[in-house]
């Protein structure tokens, strides 16, 4: 009996190998081609993270010398009519302060308990 386990063990063992001789040089294969492509992949995501970079600079310093021209347009103007920019800026303020204020104007009276 132990024979025949031992035969069994052996041919199992050597139908093992065979497919593992068959199947490891595929394996390699696969995982070289999947390493490629994740290193290719890699690379263009790099590329197209430093470019993205490259804009978002760009469009924050042109937005940046922008608010600067407004700004120093702005200042300008209130240096010519400065009443008129105190009216402005009062009106402005009183519009925020009634928005912020919210729609309820009740008064809520809280009472003693008995």
């Amino acid at each position: 009996m132990t024979d025949y386990v031992d035969s069994l063990t052996s041919d199992a063992a050597k139908t093992a190998d065979q497919a593992r001789a068959k199947v490891e040089p595929k394996l390699k294969a696969v995982s070289g081609a999947a390493q490629d492509a994740y290193d290719s992949l890699r690379d263009v995501a790099a590329e197209a993270l430093g470019e993205t970079r490259a804009r978002v600079k760009d469009i924050a310093a042109q937005a940046s010398d922008e608010f600067q021209h407004r700004y120093g347009d702005l200042e300008a103007w209130v240096h010519e009519k400065p009443a008129r920019a105190v009216g402005i800026a009062a009106g402005l303020g009183i519009v925020l302060g009634l928005l912020l204020r919210g729609r309820s104007t009740k008064t809520i009276y809280v009472r003693e308990p008995r």
